[in-house]
């Protein structure tokens, strides 16, 4: 290991130790590439932690059995209600409105000093982040984000984990090639990799249709259901990102093409990536 990457664990490891104070820390471990390197340098570091997974119920398959098996000390927390249980309470979550985030993930760093494993090059949105940052969000009550590995790059983590023979999951590797581990078809994602997920695990697909479905039946007068024919169209809509307002806009006009949904995503998700 040269002399660079050294000095990057280092500085990591003694940004925690810096940060350390009488609360304990929160560990955010997903089971992706990020969360290993953390989870390995909160170790070494000696500071005081609990690292936790949430459990989103749409994290690729595999993913509690890779957990359990390897990372056991990691304490797997279930939600009250799954991923398709909200759609049918809720409806879709979109970009901007992800509650699914919020019931799922995030309200579990409420009061929390977390670490998690956050980088500046995973997009532009987030150079602004710094080491230590309070959520200004007011439900998250308090909540504080610790980032030792903001500046490392995504090669300096693979150089780490493969430095130090720390197990990871499968799907970064062929014939997946994932960029990311996180929620099938997470509408931060966009259509092209969505659409790859759903190919790959196409019963998430489905039991996201049979929730929206379930949903436009017990919510008649909401949004969703007064918008579309049916379940497909609406799922059809939701890996399209276009707003509601748009949406319907088009669908008005004479351009608007006349399709069969059903058969559409269907023919969608048998395609081969």
């Amino acid at each position: 290991m040269n002399l660079k990457m050294r000095n990057i664990i280092n500085n990591s490891i003694k940004l925690l130790q810096e940060l350390e104070t009488e609360r304990k820390f929160n560990l955010g471990f997903s089971g992706g590439r990020d969360s290993v390197v953390i989870l390995d340098l909160a170790k070494k570091s000696g500071v005081d932690f609990k690292a936790t997974h949430s459990n989103t119920t749409i994290d690729p398959p595999g993913t509690l059995k890779f957990i359990r098996e390897k990372y056991p000390e990691v304490e797997i927390i279930n939600p009250d209600l799954s991923f398709y249980q909200l759609i049918i309470k809720k409806g879709l979550p979109t970009r901007r409105m992800r509650f699914c985030c919020e019931h799922l993930k995030e309200r579990y760093g409420i009061g929390k000093r977390t670490i998690d494993g956050t980088r500046w090059d995973e997009g532009n949105r987030r150079k602004y982040y710094t080491p230590e940052d309070c959520d200004t969000r007011k439900w998250m009550k308090g909540a504080v984000h610790i980032r030792p590995i903001l500046n490392w790059t995504e090669n300096e983590a693979w150089e780490y984990i493969r430095k130090n023979k720390l197990p990871y999951i499968k799907y970064y590797d062929s014939p997946y090639n994932f960029k990311r581990h996180g929620c099938i078809g997470c509408p931060l994602t966009n259509q092209k990799t969505r659409m790859y997920e759903y190919r790959l695990f196409p019963k998430y697909a489905y039991a996201t249709i049979n929730a929206i479905k379930k949903h436009m039946i017990n919510k008649p007068e909401n949004m969703i259901a007064r918008t579309f024919c049916d379940e497909y169209e609406a799922f059809y809509w939701w890996l399209g990102y276009n707003s509601i307002r748009n949406y319907i806009e088009k669908k008005n006009s004479s351009l608007f093409p006349i399709c069969d949904f059903k058969k559409l995503v269907i023919d969608s998700l048998n395609k081969k990536n």
